[in-house]
């Protein structure tokens, strides 16, 4: 089965997103750290990643963004930074969608990412 794995260290923004999938029982896991992000990665079948960029322990979603990468899943940040040198950089390392929080229907967003994830 497809699962979308969500990184934020924002506890209440990981709750608003697992909620928005929960209503069309689309499978989630969630993590706030990037080790934890990697031990869900290493342990759960994952088919699309989608990750803050500003993360605890001077971590990013980049980092992230690499280790999917290694092991050939889709990255999407989801993040406050509306500077375009962060996405160019998102882009530039292999993320496929960069979207900035709150200017957006959560519902596309969801419905966008359950299409990104059903993908092959």
């Amino acid at each position: 089965m497809k699962k979308i794995l969500l990184v934020d260290d924002d506890i209440e923004c990981l709750k608003s997103l697992k909620m928005y999938f929960d209503l069309v029982n689309f499978p989630t896991v969630s993590a706030t750290t990037v080790s934890g992000a990697y031990q869900l990665l290493d342990t759960e079948k994952i088919s699309l990643v989608c990750t803050d960029w500003d993360l605890p322990d001077d971590r990013t979603g980049l980092d992230i963004l690499a280790y999917a990468r290694e092991r050939n899943i889709r990255t999407v940040f989801l993040t406050g930074h509306d500077e375009e040198s962060y996405e160019e950089s998102a882009f530039d390392q292999g993320a496929i969608r960069y979207y900035i929080k709150g200017e957006f229907s959560y519902f596309k967003f969801r419905d966008d990412l359950i299409e990104l994830a059903n993908k092959k």
